[in-house]
């Protein structure tokens, strides 16, 4: 099969022995190992993103892929960092898991953006993979995807008014 199992183990016994007055010798059983041919997957995560203004009604998806099918779950927690704040300038990402399903090789996660009326300027939003379990699946070196948030609000200009002193 193409899917990535591990190992297997199976233990063939006898369970009777009938017909011609036979009997077992003993107790009798074989282990057989089915060795695993595919590699085990890997994981890798992408944004649909680069930059995204704070006013957008859009969201930004993230997505974990897998190398290789498993034959079970594979969780890949995220952490977040970077100048925007989660769950203030975007909603909260921050140990938040995508789960790739057995048989499956992608998993995704939305998130939006926050718009505020305080001028920050641009921000960004550093996602990483924190863990990956399941599958025997590992991520794939370091994943870690930037998302800008594009500020929308314009900044303040103080003016202070300037009058030359008399001599």
């Amino acid at each position: 099969d193409s899917v990535y199992e591990d190992d297997e183990t199976a233990i063939v016994a006898i369970s009777g022995v009938s017909g011609g007055n036979a009997t077992e010798s003993g107790t009798q059983s074989i282990r057989v190992t089915v060795t695993e041919n595919e590699s085990a997957p890997t994981i890798t995560l992408a944004t649909s993103a680069s930059s995204i203004a704070e006013n957008s009604s859009d969201t930004v998806t993230l997505t974990a892929t897998a190398s290789q099918i498993a034959d079970e779950n594979i969780t890949v927690t995220l952490a977040t960092t970077g100048t925007g704040t989660s769950g203030a300038d975007y909603s909260a990402v921050n140990g938040t898991t995508i789960t790739i399903a057995a048989g499956a090789t992608t998993g995704t996660k939305t998130f939006t953006i926050t718009d505020d009326s305080v001028y920050e300027g641009d921000e960004s939003v550093i996602v990483a993979i924190s863990g990956v379990s399941g599958g025997g699946a590992t991520e794939s070196g370091t994943q870690s995807m930037t998302v800008t948030i594009a500020e929308n609000e314009t900044s303040q200009t103080v003016q202070i008014p300037y009058r030359a002193a008399r001599a």
